[in-house]
C-alpha cells in the first residue's frame, strides 16, 4: 500500500500518540467508594430488613435459596458442630501429648552409610588372630625340631 491508499482514519490511529491509539474497551467508570443512599429511609432500615433485602438479592445463591426454602439452621446444629469441633480439638491435644512425632526415616537423597565397618574389623580381627597362630605353631614346631635332631 502506499502512503496515498491510506484512509484517514488510519493515518489518525498512525500519528496518535503512544497510549492513545486505539479506545480503552475495558475501562470501567469509576466508582464512589461509598454507594450514595436512595433515601433517607435507608439509615433507618432495621437489621431484619436489611436481612431479607440482602437475601432477596442473593437469591440466586443455592445456599441461600435452600435457606430461604427450608429456613434457617437450627439453633441445636451449631451447638452440636462447636461440640464437634471442641472434641477434635481436644484429642488432637491429647495425642500431641501422649508421643513424640516421629523422627521422619532417611531418605534415599542422602549418601548411603558405609558398609565397610564392621566387616572389616571382623577381615582384620581374623588375619590378626590367624597371624598370632602361626606364630605360635612355628615356636612350637622349632622347639620340636629341634628335640628330634
Amino acid at each position: 500500500m502506499s502512503g496515498s491508499q491510506v484512509s484517514a482514519q488510519i493515518r489518525s490511529v498512525l500519528t496518535a500518540p503512544r497510549g492513545h491509539r486505539f479506545p480503552r474497551t475495558n475501562a470501567r467508570s469509576p466508582r464512589p467508594a461509598v454507594p450514595a443512599l436512595q433515601s433517607e429511609s435507608a439509615w433507618t432500615e432495621t437489621h431484619q430488613d436489611r436481612q431479607e433485602r440482602l437475601l432477596r438479592q442473593m437469591g440466586d445463591n443455592p445456599r441461600v435459596a435452600y435457606m430461604l426454602e427450608h429456613g434457617p439452621v437450627p439453633h441445636w446444629v451449631r451447638v452440636a458442630r462447636q461440640h464437634r469441633e471442641q472434641a477434635a480439638q481436644k484429642a488432637a491435644e491429647a495425642a500431641s501429648l501422649a508421643e513424640p512425632e516421629p523422627v521422619p526415616p532417611r531418605g534415599r537423597h542422602r549418601a548411603p552409610r558405609p558398609w565397610w565397618g564392621w566387616p572389616a574389623t571382623a577381615i582384620s580381627s581374623t588375619l590378626l588372630l590367624g597371624l598370632n597362630a602361626l606364630e605360635i605353631l612355628d615356636q612350637n614346631l622349632t622347639q620340636h625340631t629341634g628335640i628330634l635332631t
